[in-house]
């Protein structure tokens, strides 16, 4: 029987993102189909295969798989910043930035020793659309709402990311990001990609670090794998540790936190 409890993490109602009530009572956008045979007349589908680099002088609607905007550093670290999934909008900030004459000096400054890129981390299928075709149909609906949901959903996910690395404990941090992972129907799967070392550069930790939260997982009987895949064998105790209403021990290294 599956459990009441079997969700996957989320900030509670009180959230200054608004309440529950209140996301509620939003206008939803067309399906993912609506949304390509919208866009298709002045744009292109194409595929991808998992590990592409994505052209940054163009928008993208994604169809089907996962695609993350990664930064390389200058001591060549790879770090996923955002991830995106079916229905997001990705690599519009070029138009906004072009629409709305954003001044951007002080994040060139920023991003001085970084390379940031959008990679597929699946195989992909997108709608691909030049930026110039972008900006002359931004205002029309529904790439209006998609763009608009894009900036905010993006906002939100880099706040919630820097709260989270700031504040929490590592082992609270990685069942966040297991919990958000995994499959909502049984047996919850994590995806192939959500390796030691992707989780570790999302969150900002050494991947010993990771390693060992995982074997303290299994031991307590939360994490299983099979045939190579990792999975969620007790999702209610995984929620219970994201939520920080039980603590997993293991032994931490100095600059990850309790």
């Amino acid at each position: 029987m599956k459990s009441d409890s079997m969700k996957k993490f989320s900030p509670p109602s009180t959230s200054p993102f608004g309440s529950s009530a209140g996301r509620a009572q939003k206008t939803a956008l067309p399906d993912i189909e609506s949304c390509r045979r919208y866009l298709l007349p002045f744009s292109t589908e194409i595929s991808e295969p998992r590990g592409s680099k994505l052209r940054i002088n163009r928008v993208y609607y994604l169809l089907d798989g996962c695609v993350t905007l990664t930064a390389l550093s200058a001591v060549g670290g790879y770090h996923s910043l955002i991830y995106f999934h079916p229905g997001d909008l990705l690599s519009f900030i070029p138009s906004v930035n072009q629409a709305y004459a954003i001044p951007h000096d002080a994040f060139d400054f920023l991003l001085y020793n970084e390379s940031l890129t959008m990679v597929t981390k699946t195989p992909c299928r997108l709608v691909c659309t030049e930026h110039r075709e972008f900006m002359q149909h931004m205002n029309e609906e529904p790439l209006h709402t998609l763009l608009i949901r894009g900036l905010a959903g993006n906002l939100m996910k880099i706040i919630v990311q820097s709260v989270n690395n700031s504040t929490l404990p590592a082992t609270v941090r990685v069942c966040r990001m297991l919990s958000v992972f995994m499959e909502p129907e049984p047996p919850h799967a994590l995806p192939r990609y959500l390796t030691h070392t992707e989780i570790a550069g999302h969150l900002s930790m050494h991947v010993m670090t990771v390693t060992k939260i995982f074997q303290s997982l299994r031991k307590a009987g939360v994490l299983g794998r099979t045939r190579g895949v990792a999975f969620i064998k007790d999702p209610d105790a995984l929620l219970n540790l994201a939520s920080q209403h039980s603590q997993l021990s293991y032994r931490p290294l100095p600059a990850d936190g309790n």
